[in-house]
């Protein structure tokens, strides 16, 4: 990772639109501050599209869209994504039908009275009624953040079980399909916004902090990883790009003011 100050002023200049994750990248301790909120205002005037992509629960994301004028929002790590049409009216993708989410929903179900035999110290979260394609666990959100050897222990149990499983900065997922944030954002982007693949990697940023953005770094040549990515490097087979000088909603802020100084 190099210093985000070091990113070539004509990359930045090529930047059509900006990715990015939600908890610790555009919040600081689960708020999203003014400062952030006006930085993705100050993007969507200089015309940038704004696409939000996070492990947040699809219940939970789905009003962000309106209520923060995002472009679309990316769900559950993928498993869900909202977006309005040339009418305003809005749309809707889930990675399977509900039939199948109901199934799926109940295998997890019986699958957390095992989880917690084996790790009695970990629970669900508060937001799980509010999922469509995943389970998650507090393992940093409303609890001191666990040990990476004890987060790894439970990944490891998930997938031993044969679920799929992902972490972010505050929560471990567990899931019966697979899907991930790059996967449905590629979809997204080409099927909803008609930005092909080759276009979105050159000229969209997906900024991030910690594993389950690990896809997104790895396929987004620009990518950003606010200062708090550090805490997760072990998760990432390929770093981001760069390197904001500041964690979490602050980092946010450079990244956008780095944008917008490109476009003056």
């Amino acid at each position: 990772m190099k210093p985000l100050a070091q990113w070539p002023l004509e990359e930045r200049r090529r930047i059509r639109g900006v990715l990015s994750d939600i908890d610790d990248t555009l919040t600081t301790h689960g708020r999203l501050t003014p400062d952030v909120l006006a930085a993705l205002d100050s993007l969507r005037a200089a015309g940038l599209q704004v696409v939000a992509v996070t492990g947040r629960p699809t219940w939970w994301a789905m009003p962000l869209l309106r209520l923060c004028g995002f472009d679309a929002v990316i769900a559950e790590n993928g498993a869900s994504a909202f977006w309005l049409d040339q009418d305003g009216v809005q749309r809707s993708w889930f990675y399977a039908d509900a039939a199948t989410r109901v199934e799926h929903r109940h295998a997890l179900e019986a699958f957390v009275p095992a989880l917690r035999e084996r790790f009695p110290q970990l629970h669900v979260v508060d937001d799980a009624m509010l999922r469509v394609g995943d389970m998650a666990f507090d393992v940093g959100e409303s609890v001191p953040p666990m040990p990476c050897e004890e987060v790894d222990a439970i990944v490891a149990f998930i997938r031993s079980c044969g679920f799929y499983s992902t972490v972010s900065s505050i929560h471990v997922h567990a899931s019966v399909a697979q899907f991930s944030k790059q996967e449905t954002t590629q979809r997204i982007l080409s099927d909803v916004f008609h930005v092909n693949d080759a276009l979105a990697r050159d000229s969209y940023v997906f900024v991030g902090d910690s594993g389950n953005d690990a896809p997104m770094f790895a396929h987004y040549p620009h990518s950003v990883g606010v200062a708090n990515v550090l805490r997760h490097m072990s998760r990432l087979t390929d770093p981001p790009a760069w390197i904001a000088p500041d964690s979490c909603g602050a980092g946010f802020v450079q990244v956008a003011q780095a944008l917008l100084q490109a476009r003056q």
